[in-house]
């Protein structure tokens, strides 16, 4: 009775100070809510007596203890600042706790903005907002779930370890059940991020000295093309300063993007596959990196992995080696050219220009975009899930901070964990590891055709033996993880590679022809037939056979698997390549592919970043559904060419520009001066940066 007393005394006080200070006259639906929180408060069930224990033997700080103690006696005395912040604390609510629905973030918002407006909160306390996760979820229910997830609106003077603690004898928060233990407590605190560390300022200057860059050089190719004649015009942006300056030119670089001017001479199908396959990459890890937040039903979406078509995200790590068939085929045929041009005659220069223009092409874009995550990502957005250590965004980006030199490097793919910087850029480290051999291949495969084939094809053998034995040992022996230790390693990823270098090889000698003849087609058509099969069974078979004769654990199957898509990928280059592609061809050869094709380097390397900011702000958690995926899909497909786009433009494309004032032509690569100066950048990025 005398509760119950107590409760309204304490309620018409709250509503005769509400209408004082504000002049407001709330309804009796809004006293019945203040009511429900505050009995709330009243009742969480607090063991006081640990809780002093803790305090006593100096296991928790006494600010924290004192702040805590008092936010939850303002709760029972309906103080607005301390009912919202406890309105803001997530609550363990039984509802589709079925469908693996362990989490409730409360409100980050309130929590961070909210209570701080309130005229009753004490000067010395400050709100902060974490995510604690619960061990002791029923197995029987936990749908996919580990723990239950629960944002907690604390006071600020609390340690992650003060507030595990505390949290488990219920001061702090709503213990979700008396059983349940604290797992891990994750703050977000933002006075971390409150001023710019050096590192975000030297950032910051050189994207302001580019920007200026290039609002200095389009302004002075606007200021020539509309003082001078054309003649005269030409004259002096052929010039070494005028060539400088068109380098960082907006205008002259945009027109460059999307021309869609295919010269002779060029593969077909290239552009279309390079677009598609960043698509397919862009469209897994829209899958793949929502693993930084929560899903709110994690059983319909582990259900969704037994659809038919979820095979096309199960296996888009396959798109990766489409991408290292194509950067072998162009390296191999573009190299095979430039040896006939020189007559067989491949010197040391030829090779030291060989890898430094490798180098500068792939790596100011690329460091550009590194810096710029591991420097200003953390002050890109906010979230429940922003601060967390723990998660691949913030462990990238400290690693970032200690091994950049090693994606600088290119034996980033070696590194992981703690040591991992930019860690989707794995294939960077890879693909140039394989390049710095393939000179060595190819000058044998040109001079010695039938050994160089011999030795390329020990070396893929090679390297399918020795991905299933990695597999084995590594993985089911030593259990250590596959991504880490197998996917990333360049012995397992040369299948691919091998395969392309031999068919730029086979493309050269026979001049992209092939007999017009009846068996001609037919055999065409059987290739296309086998081919077709092999893609089919590779990409799509791993998904529909399980445990426990599951493909993806079988060290024959990883043997294999990579080197015989790429074989099928391989067959249809080389079908378009030599007119047997029909409709195929044409599709790929579509024009609209060329500027996006251009981008797709770009898109590549900024697609996650955009990921991570926009998974890691979601202030609440995500809902899994098909049709949602799809939209994600086509939104972040959509900004990591803008994106891209704008990285090319700012650095990609200058540097190519630059390219051609800085280092000599190497021998066989050139086509006279004139079109090297009127084409440097496009004939660099269709043909070289193609090689990626």
């Amino acid at each position: 009775m005398g509760t119950k007393v107590g409760l309204v005394v304490a309620l018409l006080s709250l509503a005769c100070c509400l209408s004082n200070v504000t002049g407001q006259i709330y309804s009796a639906s809004f006293y019945e809510m203040l009511g429900y929180y505050g009995k709330l408060a009243q009742e969480k069930p607090i063991d006081w007596n640990t809780t002093l224990d803790l305090l006593l033997t100096g296991l928790v700080q006494q600010p924290c203890y004192d702040q805590s103690v008092q936010i939850h006696e303002d709760m029972k005395a309906y103080k607005f600042y301390a009912l919202t912040m406890l309105d803001s604390t997530g609550k363990l609510n039984p509802s589709s706790l079925f469908e693996g629905s362990w989490d409730d973030f409360g409100s980050f918002k309130g929590c961070t903005e909210r209570v701080t407006d309130y005229p009753d909160r004490p000067e010395d306390i400050y709100p902060m907002y974490c995510v604690g996760t619960w061990a002791g979820i029923p197995p029987e229910l936990k749908a996919g779930a580990q723990y239950f997830s629960q944002g907690l609106c604390i006071p600020n003077t609390c340690s992650d370890y003060d507030i595990g603690l505390l949290a488990s004898t219920g001061l702090l928060g709503i213990k979700p059940m008396s059983s349940w233990t604290p797992f891990v407590v994750l703050c977000q605190r933002e006075a971390v991020y409150e001023t710019y560390t050096t590192g975000a300022w030297v950032a910051i200057a050189i994207i302001a000295i580019i920007l200026a860059m290039l609002f200095i050089c389009t302004l002075y190719e606007f200021i020539i093309t509309i003082s001078f004649s054309e003649e005269r015009t030409k004259s002096i942006a052929s010039s070494k300063v005028g060539r400088f300056f068109l380098s960082f030119s907006v205008y002259s670089n945009t027109k460059k993007v999307f021309d869609t001017y295919q010269p002779p001479g060029q593969l077909p199908a290239l552009h279309g596959m390079r677009v598609i396959s960043t698509l397919w990459i862009i469209y897994g890890h829209t899958d793949f990196f929502a693993d930084n937040t929560l899903t709110t039903n994690r059983r319909e979406k582990d259900e969704w992995f037994n659809q038919w078509w979820y095979f096309i995200r199960g296996s888009m790590d396959m798109s990766v080696d489409t991408f290292l068939l194509l950067s072998a085929l162009l390296v191999s045929y573009l190299f095979m050219k430039q040896l006939k041009k020189n007559g067989g005659s491949f010197t040391f220069k030829d090779l030291v220009l060989h890898y430094l223009h490798r180098y500068w092409r792939l790596t100011p874009v690329y460091a550009f975009l590194m810096m710029i995550f591991a420097c200003l990502m953390v002050y890109m957005g906010t979230g429940p899930v922003w601060a967390n250590p723990y998660n691949l965004a913030m462990g990238n980006v400290g690693g970032c901070l200690t091994h950049f030199w090693t994606n600088l490097l290119y034996i980033n793919n070696y590194f992981v964990g703690e040591q991992e910087c930019f860690g989707w850029a794995w294939y960077l480290g890879v693909d140039m590891q394989l390049y710095i051999v393939a000179p060595g291949l190819l000058v044998l495969l040109y001079k010695k055709p039938k050994f160089g084939t011999a030795f390329i094809v020990f070396l893929l053998v090679g390297s399918m033996l020795a991905t299933g034995v990695m597999y084995q040992l590594i993985v089911n022996v030593q259990k250590q993880p596959y991504y880490s230790y197998v996917y990333r390693n360049a012995l397992a990823r040369m299948g691919p590679y091998m395969v392309g270098l031999l068919l730029g090889y086979v493309l050269f000698k026979n001049g992209r022809k092939v007999p017009n003849t009846a068996l001609t087609k037919g055999l065409m058509l059987l290739g296309w037939l086998i081919a077709t099969v092999v893609a089919v069974v590779f990409v799509a078979l791993p998904e529909y056979v399980g445990t426990p004769y599951s493909l993806h654990g079988s060290p024959a199957w990883r043997a294999v698997d990579r080197t015989m898509f790429s074989c099928a990928v391989a067959w249809v280059v080389f079908a378009c390549g030599v007119g047997y592609g029909g409709i195929v061809t044409e599709f790929l050869s579509w024009s609209g592919w060329v500027p996006l094709s251009r981008l797709t380097y770009t898109a590549y390397l900024v697609h996650p970043i955009i990921m991570h900011v926009y998974t890691m702000s979601l202030k609440t958690p995500l809902f899994y559904s098909a049709t949602t995926w799809w939209f994600y899909f086509i939104a972040y497909s959509f900004m990591a060419f803008l994106c891209g786009f704008v990285a090319s433009i700012m650095v990609e494309f200058p540097f190519f520009g630059l390219e051609k004032l800085i280092f000599p032509q190497r021998r066989g690569r050139g086509a006279g001066a004139v079109k090297a100066q009127t084409n440097a950048t496009n004939e660099g990025h269709d043909n070289q940066a193609l090689e990626l």
